[in-house]
């Protein structure tokens, strides 16, 4: 296998380890890098382990869902992208997303059980600092929290809410202010999960766990507030019941878009337009069993495709001109697969 610049970080919950692999970019095959276990509690995280890379891809973050619920903070080799733990800090409940803010110095956080947005900050060595600034209560299932196009706006999801929150980061505080809007409510019964930003376009795309579709929205540049631009659903004409769709992410070109579902172990493809960011269906594609976590690697050529229900892991290529995605490599990883961060390294 010729050497390769991208790695993969796979989260995996219930054998409490980030397995990383390096990635082929001509066949898209997996090779295995290094497991590195995550500390700071003896029992497996339940439903998920979620990760977040900081700015430049130089730490790694990764929550354990079980108490003292500890955000472990890794430091990236830039050339060979192995992690180093540097340790761990509580975090107020069990986080089902995390990212970072403020050029790094703020970690947030979703907790989905306890309905709970927190704020911590992050010292100049990637440390997460104890106790958080901010603690928030949000509707029931806090499910995302991440910047907006502006520095200091946050969107968080809140499923039973039926709403993305809109907030203002004072990074020097580490306090989060309702923003005007504070919220845009979707459609009946979608429950907003996961979201993720156009790279240049003033356009949010969020996916529904509920009903199962993909949203988008165009963003109001001063107060991040949102409008509906689009609704297309991921699901069959005669489905009934949870879609259970779960994950969303762009093309870093922004050329498709993608958004899984674990009901129907599916993701669905969408062609973006260029200047508005709306969406036109590319196909359903079957992948790895219960999609709840995938990512696509940052030269646009290949989905990286958790199977959480079968601990596999699955590598699609991205038809350049379609965007339709073809298997090109499994592999099996550790238990409860459920995240994937990508990173561009040195050769």
């Amino acid at each position: 296998m010729s050497s390769a610049p991208i790695v993969v970080y796979v989260s995996c919950a219930d054998s409490k380890e980030i397995c990383s692999f390096r990635v082929d970019v001509e066949s898209g095959a997996l090779d295995p890098l290094e497991v590195v276990a995550v500390p700071g509690t003896d029992e497996p995280s339940p439903s998920n382990m979620p990760l977040a890379l900081g700015p430049g891809g130089t730490m790694l973050y990764a929550a354990l869902r079980t108490a003292p619920f500890p955000v472990a903070a890794f430091a990236v080799d830039p050339a060979s992208g192995r992690l180093s733990c540097l340790g761990t800090a509580p975090l107020p409940a069990p986080m089902a997303y995390i990212s970072l803010a403020g050029n790094g110095r703020v970690l947030l956080g979703a907790s989905y059980k306890e309905g709970m947005l927190s704020v911590s900050k992050v010292d100049a060595n990637g440390r997460v600092q104890v106790p958080p600034t901010q603690v928030l209560t949000t509707p029931p299932k806090a499910h995302c929290i991440l910047p907006g196009r502006s520095t200091d706006v946050i969107y968080a999801t809140t499923i039973e809410g039926n709403a993305i929150l809109i907030f203002r980061l004072d990074v020097a505080s580490g306090k989060l202010e309702p923003a005007d809007p504070p919220s845009m409510p979707c459609r009946p019964r979608a429950g907003p999960r996961h979201l993720a930003l156009h790279p240049s376009l003033d356009v949010l795309y969020c996916v529904t766990e509920h009903d199962g579709a993909l949203a988008a929205f165009a963003i109001e540049r001063d107060t991040g507030a949102l409008r509906e631009l689009q609704y297309e659903t991921l699901m069959p004409s005669d489905f009934k019941g949870n879609a259970r769709a779960a994950d969303v992410h762009l093309t870093a070109d922004a050329r498709f878009v993608y958004a899984s579902v674990r009901s129907t172990n599916a993701i669905a493809g969408f062609r973006i337009d260029r200047r508005a960011g709306t969406l036109s269906p590319i196909g359903v594609f079957t992948v790895e069993g219960s999609p709840r976590g995938f990512a696509v690697d940052p030269l646009g050529r290949f989905l990286i495709c958790a199977g959480q229900s079968r601990n596999t892991m699955g590598t699609y290529a991205i038809d350049p001109d379609r965007g339709a995605l073809v298997l090109r490599h499994r592999i099996f990883v550790g238990k409860n697969p459920n995240w994937i961060e990508t990173l561009a390294v040195s050769p």
